[in-house]
């Protein structure tokens, strides 16, 4: 395992570099009739190794958040969007998308609307066919991450055949093999059992050690107790506080 863990990344120290940057962010999606913006002066950094919860209430804005630094605000969900959302310094609104998952890789809710193939090996290394990587490093990729997350015996598996827990391992597993700085996670528990609610608790933590960046958008929270170094509570589109790890427990 300490083999897996520095491939992940060779220092395990948190960094005060900022790897992402939310600054005075109005935004309003293009198909809602209401005049209020959806977002309302949100302002959030992100820095390198760290863990941040969004909670709040549905509907207050917290996978609005994700998709700013996904990418998919502004360039798949349309609106009126004020203010600026950064990767290091690039501008999200002026990068392709392929080019932001290179540094952004997401896991949703429901896994099932992330699969693009229907055997589990496919859809792990659907990334990096896209990027135009070599067989060898695929299977490279694919082997360091079926063993860093425990699930070799998923593997070339129908998709449809799986638990949701398994689905959402899978999910987990293609946001891996991109190799990404940050990974968004949005609701990642909702449907799961206890038993995946505590493997995916324990992952998160491995991920930090590793030197990952985490954004985590959750109603649950208990799980998430030993990870987060943040905790920022949304409310009407607004940042109504930030906790500290401390605060927050």
């Amino acid at each position: 395992m300490e083999d897996i863990k520095k491939e992940v990344k060779p220092s395990l120290e948190q960094s005060e570099k900022v790897l992402a940057e939310i600054s005075n962010v109005f935004f309003k999606y293009a198909l809602l009739n209401d005049s209020l913006s959806v977002l309302e002066d949100v302002s959030l950094k992100l820095k390198k190794g760290e863990c941040v919860l969004l909670t709040g209430i549905s509907g207050c804005g917290k996978t609005t958040i994700t998709r700013l630094l996904n990418g998919l605000i502004p360039h798949y969900y349309e609106g009126e969007l004020q203010g600026s959302v950064m990767l290091g310094d690039e501008d999200v609104s002026k990068l392709p998308i392929c080019e932001i998952s290179k540094k952004v890789a997401t896991v949703f809710q429901n896994p099932k609307s992330q699969f693009f193939n229907l055997d589990t090996t496919s859809e792990i290394v659907f990334f990096l066919e896209n990027m135009g990587t070599s067989f060898e490093k695929m299977h490279e990729r694919l082997t360091f991450v079926s063993k860093f997350l425990n699930i070799e015996h998923l593997l070339d598996r129908n998709i449809f055949n799986l638990s949701g827990g398994e689905k959402q391992m899978i999910a987990i597993a293609s946001a891996l093999a991109s190799d990404s700085d940050i990974i968004v996670f949005d609701e990642p528990t909702s449907n799961l059992d206890l038993y995946y609610i505590e493997r995916i608790a324990n992952l998160l933590k491995l991920l930090k050690e590793n030197g990952k960046t985490l954004l985590i958008s959750e109603h649950r929270l208990y799980f998430l107790k030993d990870v987060i170094d943040r905790a920022i509570l949304i409310k009407d589109g607004k940042i109504e506080r930030v906790f500290t790890k401390e605060e927050f427990l």
